[in-house]
Parts: C-alpha cells; structure tokens; sequence
C-alpha cells in the first residue's frame, strides 16, 4: 500500500465528512475546513503525478497504460482543480465569495477558458488506451471512448476560444453568447450554476 495514495484519499474523504458535519451542526469554518482539505488532497495528487509521472490516487505503483503523459496530464488537472477548491476555501473563509463568483460572472474569459483547458485534458485521458483486447473491446469500449474524447477536446478549444474572445472584446462574446443560448437552450442551466454557486 502506498502512504502517499493513503494520505490523499485520507484528506478528500475527511474533507468531504466535515463539510457534511459542518452544515449538519451549521459550523462554517468546519465546512470552510473540509472543503480545504478536499482542495488539499486533490492538489497533493497532482503534484505527485507530475513529480513522479504516475497516476496519483493509486494504491499500486504500477501506472500501466497511463504513466508517462497521461499521468502528467492528470497531474496538472488535479493541482488546478485542487488550487481552484483551495481557493474557494480560503474565499469563504475572508467572505468574499459572493463578490469573486459575482466578478467572474461578469467576466467570466479566464473561467471558461481554464473549463476548457481541463475538457481538452480529461478528452486526451480518454484516448490514451494502448492494450488490444479483441474486436469486441474495441468496438464497444475503445471506439465510443475515442469518439467521446474527441467530443471532450473540441468543446475545450472552443471553450478556450469563447473564452479570449470574451477577455479580448467583452461585447462580441455577450453576441455569441446569446446566440449560443437562444439555439441551445443555455438558461436552464444558467439558473442551475446560480443555485449551485448560491449554495456557499
């Protein structure tokens, strides 16, 4: 068994715990807490993986297929999301969520060109698949991975696209934007990311 994969999955679970405990016993600082010890976790996974090029979170040394690239591609996804939790962590703890989350949804360029940047990674995880296990694998497993992995990397660049068009030329990205939603029906969930930020 590995300590440092102990000592991940460690702090995500306690984490996870306290913030329960805390809104059960309504102690912000303990859910503050948790959600600190989740950024923590997840943040010490990554540096692990792109220290060591493994994939973190493992209780075997033995990276198989994802060693190398991958793992470092894991690696980098886990320490900006885990910075981002700690972040929020710290945010809520000084009483400035509202006021970051009302900054970001005013300009909201860096946010969705960073969504973008870790839909292009968990798209490059899905491909990577180096061991053959027959046709039947392949066609039912490989091939709808790849396709979804495609899918995953072509939303991020054009994530990461609205996004510098957003930080470059604010008016033309709220022109795009409401174009995209009017043909996508994007309200719904608009209304579901300000339930989920009001939450906090």
């Amino acid at each position: 068994m590995r300590l440092l994969a102990l000592l991940e999955y460690t702090l995500v679970i306690v984490g996870v715990i306290g913030m329960i405990a805390a809104r059960f016993f309504f102690l912000p600082k303990g859910f503050h807490l948790g959600i600190f010890c989740v950024g923590a976790g997840l943040a010490l996974g990554g540096l692990e993986s792109l220290l060591t090029r493994r994939m973190s979170f493992r209780f075997v040394t033995h990276s198989g297929i994802y060693g190398g690239a991958p793992a470092v591609i894991w690696g980098a996804m886990l320490l900006a999301v885990g910075c981002a939790v700690i972040a929020a962590a710290y945010l809520m703890e000084e009483g400035l969520w509202r006021s970051t989350v009302n900054a970001i949804a005013r300009r909201p360029g860096p946010a969705i060109a960073a969504g973008g940047l870790l839909a292009c990674g968990a798209g490059a995880l899905l491909m990577f698949n180096r061991v053959g296990h027959g046709v039947a694998w392949t066609l039912l497993v490989r091939v709808p991975k790849t396709l979804l992995g495609l899918l995953l990397i072509a939303g991020g660049v054009a994530a990461v696209g609205l996004g510098i068009v957003e930080w470059i030329d604010h008016e033309a990205y709220l022109r795009v934007s409401r174009r995209a939603g009017e043909a996508l029906y994007i309200d719904p969930l608009q209304r579901l990311w300000r339930q989920f930020t009001g939450f906090f």
